[in-house]
């Protein structure tokens, strides 16, 4: 009985995985068939071969492009920025034509067909695209491509008859976002892209009961940059431009310049700490560096690479952050927005201890340079905060701005260096205490000792 309910058992669960990689396969197939993503030329289907149309189902995706620049070619975190879409019916001139060349036509001749003002638009569902900074952007001195997905679904619409019908697709940005206050650069050119949608009837037609979403099939799309009365496959790159949708660029390279996709300009900011003539400092005390970003309303999210509080990755979502570093520690700031003010400055927490302290400021082709003779030990600050007045025991802070909307070939950089000037005694008791003390404990276990032994052989002789 034992052996029976076992393999009932065993035959319930093989059945459960195999129903549940069933699903599994049925939901991916349904997802790989709900977007028809238009290819390298800026187009999907039509006539793929003469006169042969092809299904390309009812939910065009076009593309939405942030480029991302910084010197080193690392990751960045995105910027935090939302976009809306919203898509109404063309302006289109009388006679506006799309021709088809004849190799796409067993007559031999190209097919001209007139171009019809987009219809139903209020039923056309246009999708949110949105960035985070979890989503890490790939950069390089170029700006290297970042893609996500526009859906724009076309299933709800019922068209009242077959042919080519063009669409504007218009972008902005969401409510509470402004490129002020997300650290992008506006894309230039315009924010509007146009749409032609091949429709065709479906198979099973029937307008006798009303005409419905169902009785329409489309079998091509084309995405261009321009409202162009005449389009043939001789001038789309030329005349309409076509693209693949809010990116940099046309489809063929013919015409780059006239617009361009949103840009991420990003730079990195390096501080580093060095000791010098001082070695207790050096193996045992954490400096305290405020690093202080402001721009405005710009939100930072950026990673701290090489914090010794988080050794693998911190990150600032604020406009503050002491980071504490020990001789030949450092750590650095990856994907500050270009167009933040930064200041840094350390506090000397060595017990009193004087330093003389310089800092080397990298901003420019010309590194500049702060010394400050006398710097005295001081309190570690609770957080961080701009420095309105320096205190003794601060070191002059580094200021720099970057210009914002351009990219940098400038690794930016803060050193800073303290040399051993002076220790007072109440620093030399503080520092030097724990091992006096060990060592005059071991001077008295010594003391002892010998009068325990000396006292142990009398009393045997």
């Amino acid at each position: 009985m034992r052996r029976g309910r076992k393999s009932t058992t065993m035959l319930r669960r093989v059945f459960a995985l195999v129903l549940a990689l069933v699903m599994v396969l049925a939901f991916s197939a349904t997802a790989l068939a709900d977007g028809t993503t238009l290819d390298a030329n800026g187009e999907q289907g039509a006539f793929t071969e003469k006169d042969t149309p092809e299904s390309q189902g009812k939910v065009l995706i076009l593309n939405k492009e942030l480029m991302a620049y910084n010197v080193s070619e690392d990751e960045v975190n995105a910027p935090t920025i939302s976009y809306v879409y919203t898509i109404a019916a063309a302006t289109v001139e009388e006679g506006t034509t799309v021709t088809d060349n004849s190799n796409k036509h067993n007559s031999d001749a190209s097919v001209t067909a007139p171009v019809f003002a987009g219809e139903n638009a209020s039923d056309i569902v246009v999708d949110t695209v949105s960035w985070i900074p979890e989503n890490k952007l790939n950069t390089d001195t170029d700006g290297e491509v970042n893609y996500k997905d526009i859906t724009v679904d076309f299933s709800n619409v019922a068209f009242s008859k077959p042919g080519i019908y063009r669409y504007k697709i218009t972008e902005s940005l969401a409510e509470g976002f402004t490129y002020a206050n997300t650290g992008v650069t506006e894309t230039t050119g315009s924010h509007e892209r146009y749409i032609d949608v091949y429709v065709r009837a479906a198979d099973g037609y029937d307008a006798t009961d009303g005409i419905t979403a169902n009785d329409w099939d489309i079998y091509g799309f084309t995405c261009f940059y321009n409202n162009a009365k005449t389009i043939t496959d001789a001038n789309k790159a030329t005349s309409a431009v076509k693209t693949t949708g809010f990116v940099a660029g046309s489809t063929d390279g013919t015409d780059d310049t006239a617009f361009t996709a949103d840009s991420y300009y990003t730079f990195n900011l390096t501080i580093s700490k060095t000791v010098v003539g001082d070695a207790y400092a050096a193996a045992n005390t954490e400096f305290p560096f405020t690093v202080v970003f402001t721009n405005g309303t710009i939100t930072k999210n950026i990673d701290i690479i090489g914090d010794p509080d988080d050794p693998a990755v911190g990150t600032v979502n604020s406009a503050s952050r002491v980071v504490k570093l020990k001789d030949g520690d450092e750590a650095t700031y990856v994907g500050i927005p270009c167009g933040t003010s930064v200041e840094v400055y350390e506090t000397n927490t060595a017990t009193g201890v004087t330093y003389k302290v310089t800092t080397e400021l990298t901003a420019s082709n010309t590194p500049t340079t702060t010394t400050d003779d006398s710097v005295i030990a001081g309190s570690e600050p609770d957080e961080a905060a701009p420095q309105d007045e320096k205190q003794a025991y601060q070191s002059t802070k580094a200021t720099f701005t970057t210009t914002a909307n351009a990219d940098t070939d400038i690794e930016y950089a803060v050193a800073i260096t303290n040399t051993f000037v002076a220790i007072s005694p109440t620093g030399v008791i503080l520092r030097y205490a724990p091992y006096m003390l060990i060592l005059a404990g071991g001077i008295l276990l010594l003391v002892l000792g010998t009068k325990l032994l000396r006292r142990s052989r009398r009393e045997e002789e």
